[in-house]
């Protein structure tokens, strides 16, 4: 499991595709790995915080739920219908009700692999009631997104002093890499 939460936090680094590009278009990921032990456990903590965000098996930590964030600031009255963002703004239903402020750009624009996280969640929802249960799961994934945001931040630091000093092949002995044939 520690293997598993250092490589997610190293495939999580916003950096990540940056720097191995080239590597993803062709052969499988390049997974550097830490040589030194104290940046394979950050690497395991910050792991293990980003796939207890992503699997929900926890709550996003309350310092990414502060009372102004992605507040209900008028009463939606109706079903969901398509939302546009604008100065940290969203209005969820078509007669103008349902007024949420306080979502950062970052939360809205946040993607994965080119998916829109936020703006996809939404769009599934178009024609669902807007009752508290929906603004609490509003919330929820907004506060996640903003958590992932900083996780993510601090995997770039892990993977920057991953990159000063990897853990080679020949160290675990496994041998040189072969080279990989590009069939197709």
């Amino acid at each position: 499991e520690d293997v598993f939460d250092a490589i997610l936090c190293l495939l999580s680094a916003s950096s990540y595709t940056l720097r191995f590009a080239e590597d993803l278009e062709d052969v499988f990921p390049h997974v550097p790995f830490p040589a030194q032990l104290a940046i394979f456990r950050e690497a395991v903590r910050i792991g293990s915080e980003i796939r207890a965000v992503e699997t929900f098996s926890r709550e996003p930590d309350a310092a990414y739920l502060r009372p102004g964030f992605v507040r209900v600031v008028s009463q939606p009255r109706g079903t969901l219908a398509p939302v546009q963002y604008a100065d940290g703004e969203i209005i969820l239903c078509a007669d103008g009700s349902g007024r949420i402020t306080g979502l950062p750009q970052p939360v809205w624009d946040f993607s994965v692999s080119g998916y829109r996280v936020l703006p996809r969640w939404l769009e599934a929802r178009v024609g669902l009631p807007v009752d508290l249960a929906l603004a609490r799961e509003l919330r929820d994934i907004c506060g996640r997104i903003a958590e992932l945001i900083d996780l993510f931040a601090e995997a770039d630091t892990v993977l920057e002093s991953t990159l000063q000093e990897t853990l080679t092949r020949e160290a675990l002995g496994l041998g040189a890499a072969q080279p990989v044939e590009n069939v197709g």
